[in-house]
C-alpha cells in the first residue's frame, strides 16, 4: 500500500503535465490556423478590391456605362447577356446597380470580414461596379449565376444588371 500511493501522486502529476502540453499544443495549432485564416481572407479582400477597381475603371472608360452608373441613363446600344447579347458562361461581365441597394443578395454568402459585411449591407448609395464572371443563366427568371472573388459561393443576379464590356476583362488573378 505504502508503494501504491506514491505511484498514483506520480501518475497524476505526469497526467496533469501531460494535460498541459496538449492544452499547449492545441492553442499552437488554433492559433497556426488563425492565422492561415486571416491571411486568406486579407488575400481575398485585395482579390475583391481588385475585382472592384476593375468594375470601376470600365465603367470609367466607356462613356455609355459612365452614363448609365452615374447618370441613370440607358444607352440601347449597351449590350446586356441574355437580353441582346449571348450569354457566355465564364466571361467576364460588369455588375451595374443604379440604385441604392446592396452589392449582394441577402442570402448570399460572403466572407468573415467587416470589408465583405459592408458589401452585402445596403447603405443608402448605390453599390459600386462590381466585375463578375458568367456561370449560368436563367432566362425564365432573366437572371444569372455569377461568381466574384468577393463572394465565397456564386449568387444570382437580375439581367438588367449585367453588362457587357468593350474590352476583355481578365478576372484570373
Amino acid at each position: 500500500m505504502k508503494n501504491l500511493l506514491p505511484l498514483v501522486i506520480q501518475n497524476k502529476i505526469l497526467l496533469a503535465i501531460l494535460a498541459g502540453v496538449v492544452s499547449i499544443g492545441s492553442f499552437q495549432v488554433w492559433q497556426y490556423n488563425q492565422q492561415k485564416h486571416e491571411e486568406f481572407i486579407a488575400g481575398k479582400e485585395q482579390d475583391c478590391k481588385a475585382q472592384l477597381h476593375i468594375g470601376e475603371v470600365t465603367v470609367k472608360q466607356s462613356r455609355n456605362l459612365r452614363n448609365l452608373k452615374y447618370n441613370q441613363v440607358a444607352n440601347p446600344d449597351l449590350e446586356q447577356p441574355g437580353i441582346n447579347s449571348e450569354f457566355e458562361p465564364g466571361k467576364g461581365y460588369v455588375l451595374i446597380y443604379t440604385n441604392a441597394r446592396s452589392l449582394f443578395p441577402a442570402n448570399s454568402a460572403t466572407y468573415e470580414s467587416d470589408f465583405f459585411k459592408s458589401l452585402a449591407t445596403a447603405d443608402g448609395f448605390a453599390p459600386q461596379p462590381l466585375v463578375v464572371t458568367g456561370v449560368s443563366i436563367d432566362m425564365q427568371k432573366k437572371q444569372a449565376l455569377v461568381s466574384s472573388y468577393c463572394s465565397s459561393k456564386p449568387f444570382v443576379v437580375p439581367l438588367e444588371n449585367l453588362y457587357e464590356t468593350f474590352q476583355t476583362i481578365d478576372i484570373n488573378f
